[in-house]
């Protein structure tokens, strides 16, 4: 029988609730009808607190006839906001179509969407190609506008997704990342700071955690996972942490061998393919990054575009699709919902996404309490219901990537050494008084894996080494690991990883 790690309280790390179910589709709350089409489709979704769901295009799939506006012999086809309510209509201030400046001047919305997401008051932040606009949830007004810029010069250009940690610190980086920085714009959007110095090229995304101590970014045309970077003591700037977005696949690979005859002034060129299968690790496309109850979703991309691009990967992988839940305390996949799918022109793409198809997963909106997720999909511009009574859902302690070591009462839990490692690790600890101790290793699900010391133990200074084997005997899987050391008076827990 399997022990499970009841208590979260006493692990400060991530945790997930034991008794999880799957996530099933509900309905398709909006399609526009359009079938496959990679123009310009949804790009943003978010639900507001008063559960008004918020939507944005990259192009023009939201605009209708009134959209295309007439001045003199010039045209403006407008690329408005919609705002609709549980049911699917508009509610009294949607579409948005014009905002007004602080000046009381007028601007119409015409440029391209690159995400929405709230900030810690609720209210929609808006990446509008080059510009954040930030609007009031209950009224639809523009409430700031701020131009982020990657250099001294003031250049701008497109931007990922945005993203606002529970001060209201805003982060974003550029689609075009490499060389470009992360940068944190203040919760009143007059200024900004260099966090770190070069984004991920390509990406459509950047996500904080709620203290502002992790940043996450995503990845496009190219499978580079996602990126995860730590925050300093005074969240002034970040250093890299860890890729997390490796999945196992398996997958054909094609040796081509030519044959050449020549006869006269003829060539002829026979090629002689011969396949082998191999199976490694692959990195996913985080095309889109969105928290709930704890997980971190990633959206991954078409599987069509990701065998395609991928040069040698023959087929996407398992995951391609779908959306995948992460750990981020070591990147392990906790749950996913979705049947990864790539649409056809010549496919009902409403009738698939009636029935759980996902293809290009770009955006997703959730209630307040987790249990209602809506995802929006760039490819079929149809938005899909899902439901879970009882998701995945974890806890984050901030303090989980410091590595020093944990000290009260006399107790000490020292991080393991070497980390990550293989074939083993040795943990050093201390016990403050004579008497039982105990020091478990337990998965991220809160299930113990192996149990390497209990019993009676003498005040000062113990080690032991993790081979890193389960109680059977049997390796483990790689990934991250927790160790608790615990006795009548403290429980303490740290982490380490596992690498084959």
């Amino acid at each position: 029988m399997i022990k499970q790690l009841m208590k979260v309280t006493i692990l400060p790390l991530l945790i997930g609730s034991l008794f999880a179910d799957d996530w099933a589709i509900e309905s398709v709350y909006l399609d526009l009808g359009l079938g496959r089409t990679d123009a310009g489709g949804i790009h943003g979704c978010e639900m507001a607190p008063d559960g008004n769901i918020w939507i944005v295009g990259y192009g023009s799939v939201l605009a209708t006839a009134d959209d295309t506006l007439i001045n003199g012999t010039d045209t403006t086809l407008v690329r408005p906001i919609w705002v609709l309510d549980g049911d699917g209509n508009h509610v009294s201030f949607s579409p948005i179509r014009f905002v007004t400046n602080a000046d009381g001047s007028a601007d119409t919305l015409d440029n391209s969407a690159r995400g929405l997401s709230l900030d810690q008051n609720g209210n929609l932040v808006y990446s509008y190609y080059n510009e954040l606009l930030r609007f009031n949830y209950m009224t639809g007004e523009l409430m700031d506008r701020y131009f982020p810029t990657y250099d001294d010069a003031g250049s701008t250009s497109s931007l990922t997704e945005a993203t606002v940690d529970d001060a209201g610190n805003i982060y974003v980086s550029w689609v075009g990342g490499a060389g470009r920085p992360v940068v944190k714009i203040s919760a009143d959007m007059t200024s900004q700071s260099t966090v770190y110095d070069s984004g991920v090229n390509y990406n459509r995304t950047t996500t904080v955690n709620p203290a502002g101590s992790m940043l996450f970014m995503g990845s496009t045309w190219g499978s580079g996972g996602i990126t995860a970077l730590v925050a300093n003591t005074l969240g002034t700037a970040f250093v890299h942490g860890m890729q997390y977005g490796a999945v196992e696949h398996t997958w054909d690979v094609y040796d081509i061998t030519y044959d050449t005859t020549i006869a006269g002034t003829d060539t002829t060129i026979t090629a002689d393919t011969v396949t082998t299968s191999t199976t490694g690790d692959v990195d996913i496309w985080a095309e889109t990054l969105d928290w709930n109850l704890g997980v971190l979703w990633a959206g991954e991309t078409d599987p069509g575009w990701y065998s395609s691009f991928d040069e040698g990967i023959t087929s996407p992988h398992p995951y391609a699709g779908e959306w995948i839940g992460f750990s981020t305390n070591g990147g392990a996949i906790v749950d996913n919902f979705g049947i990864g799918q790539s649409v056809q022109a010549a496919d009902d793409a409403s009738a698939l996404a009636a029935t759980g198809v996902t293809c290009n997963p770009r955006a997703m909106a959730k209630s307040a309490d987790g249990m209602t997720l809506y995802v929006a999909d760039f490819s079929t511009s149809c938005i899909q219901k899902w439901t879970n009574a009882a998701p995945v859902t974890l806890t984050i302690d901030d303090d989980s990537w410091d590595d020093s070591p944990i000290v009260a009462r006399g107790y000490a839990l020292n991080q393991a050494y070497p980390n990550p490692f293989n074939p083993s690790t040795t943990i050093s600890y201390e016990v403050g008084r004579t008497g039982n101790a105990t020091l478990e290793i337990f998965n991220l699900r809160g299930e113990l894996i192996r149990t390497l010391a209990e019993g009676w133990h003498f005040n000062g200074r113990h080690q032991v080494a993790w081979d890193g084997k389960d109680n059977s005997g049997m390796q483990v899987p790689s990934g991250t690991y927790i160790y608790r050391l615990s006795s009548t008076e403290v429980s303490f827990s740290k982490r380490v990883t596992f690498m084959k």
